[in-house]
């Protein structure tokens, strides 16, 4: 019977297929998929600890102040109007001032820790400018709307009040106001000289309501006001003493508004509609100014309620994030995304010295190698929560690679450990700089798979994939 198979496998005839070396890879390919399995327990492992982070942020937010969205004073004033089928609409009228600026230039920073976890948490002292036209410029001359001047209001607003540190007050020729809740006032029309007439007895509609309201609407906001018949006209100047984190915007709420930001940390992250027209960040903290004209708003110098209701939103503003620069979640969760794709190349590794050395390793073997990798990324997240990415990073790849090296040199010989070690090292190496050029990582990834593919195609050109003791290319008697 060896004899018989010993010709077979000299005339080229596949030999037993538990020696072949195609089937092998199959089956290696086969466990680099299953390496997918524990990789995708430790991604929940690091999206619950991201989830755990969050709540810590909420927690401590509760306490100084959430991500503070600032509004600057604008006037409203209670309007009726009628309106067809015999109903009417009462509202609010908000008009903008002329021109804003808020100027918060000395933020200070300070890391509120919980457990493990640190939160930036900012104390702001600022004051927000505006210069308004008289009353009575602001106000359109329209058939069939009515104005209650006497109860319009300065209004101011803040997205988490918990944050004050005092009372928000307001600077007015010569004098101090005392901002307070905003409550929307009754319409009061009695006995005024300026009613609603009618042309003629409406026909109404039953089916309608009679009144519409359509008061001032802050999304996610908190409005502060004073009566407006205590404000002088032209300038005037609103203070406020606030905490918060981890953010800080101003809504463009004048027709032409700036907006300056100043403090002492050193990792500012720039969002909202409008992005600083001059920044400046250096290691002891960063400046920025915004400017925004009024065509650029995209608002109407004043309006309706409903036509305004982008100016009391959170989402279009100039916003500043106060970054943690030692947040591992996301850098990890990167990692993992790449994780298959270098448990591959160490499993290619470990194929291409059996193949080429000849000696053969059993798959069990190649699982406890993908274990060890799978492993890394609990480590690397482990570790990235005390002592952040980077040290967490170098001292996790230095453990895995010594691992994986020297059981490299158990199987293959001790000769090839340092071989191996230089091998895994550069895999690891490359897996570090794809974590830091995020703009360029799918090329360098799609690069590096290239590469290696090309390697493991020239490496073995002569193989015999179906595990005959002869090389069918060259005839060499070899052992592969």
């Amino acid at each position: 019977m060896t004899d018989t198979t010993n010709t077979l496998a000299d005339r080229g005839f596949p030999a037993s297929p538990t020696r072949s070396l195609g089937l092998k890879l199959m089956v290696i390919l086969f466990l680099i998929v299953l390496m997918a399995v524990p990789v995708i327990f430790i991604s929940v492992i690091s999206f619950e600890r991201s989830s755990r982070a969050d709540e810590v942020t909420r927690e401590v937010s509760q306490t100084y102040g959430g991500a503070q969205t600032l509004l600057g004073p604008v006037i409203v004033v209670p309007y009726q109007q009628q309106l067809s089928r015999g109903r009417l609409q009462e509202g609010d009228y908000v008009i903008s001032a002329k021109t804003g600026e808020a100027v918060f230039d000395n933020v200070t920073v300070e890391e509120k820790a919980r457990s493990l976890y640190r939160v930036p948490v900012y104390s702001a002292d600022g004051v927000m400018r505006a210069r308004f036209d008289r009353l009575a410029d602001g106000l359109p001359q329209q058939d069939g709307l009515v104005f209650d001047a006497d109860a319009a209001k300065l209004v101011v607003g803040l997205s988490d009040v918990t944050g004050l540190q005092s009372d928000v007050t307001l600077s007015t020729g010569g004098r101090t106001l005392t901002f307070e809740p905003y409550r929307a006032s009754a319409v009061n029309f009695a006995g005024r000289d300026a009613q609603i007439e009618y042309a003629a007895e409406p026909t109404r509609d039953a089916s309608l309501p009679d009144v519409i309201t359509d008061p001032i609407f802050a999304r996610g906001l908190t409005l502060l006001s004073v009566p407006l018949s205590d404000v002088s006209p032209g300038d005037v100047e609103a203070r406020l003493s606030l905490t918060g984190a981890p953010s800080l915007a101003v809504q463009p709420y004048a027709r032409s508004t700036r907006v300056r930001i100043a403090s002492d940390w050193p990792h500012p992250g720039f969002e909202g509609r409008f992005p600083p027209s001059e920044r400046e960040i250096s290691e002891d903290g960063f400046s920025a100014a915004w400017a925004v004209p009024f065509l650029r708003r995209g608002i109407p110098a004043a309006g309706k309620a409903r036509d305004m209701n982008m100016l009391f939103g959170l989402e279009a503003g100039m916003r500043v994030n106060f970054v943690t620069p030692l947040d591992p979640y996301q850098t990890v969760n990167r990692a993992l995304k790449y994780a298959v794709m270098f448990i591959g190349l160490v499993f290619l590794a470990y194929f291409l010295m059996e193949t080429l050395l000849g000696v053969r390793v059993h798959p069990a073997q190649y699982l406890l190698i993908g274990l060890a990798q799978a492993v890394f990324y609990l480590l690397l997240l482990a570790f990235a929560e005390q002592i952040g990415f980077t040290p967490a990073f170098l001292l996790s790849a230095s453990a895995t690679v010594a691992l994986t090296a020297l059981y490299a040199g158990a199987v293959f010989g001790r000769s090839l450990v340092w071989k191996s070690a230089l091998v895994f090292g550069t895999v690891y190496g490359l897996l570090f700089v794809l974590m830091r050029i995020q703009d360029f990582a799918l090329m360098v990834g799609a690069l590096v798979c290239f590469i290696a593919i090309a390697a493991t195609l020239y490496l073995t050109r002569n193989l015999d994939w179906y595990g005959g003791r002869t090389s069918l290319a060259t005839g060499d008697n070899s052992p592969v």
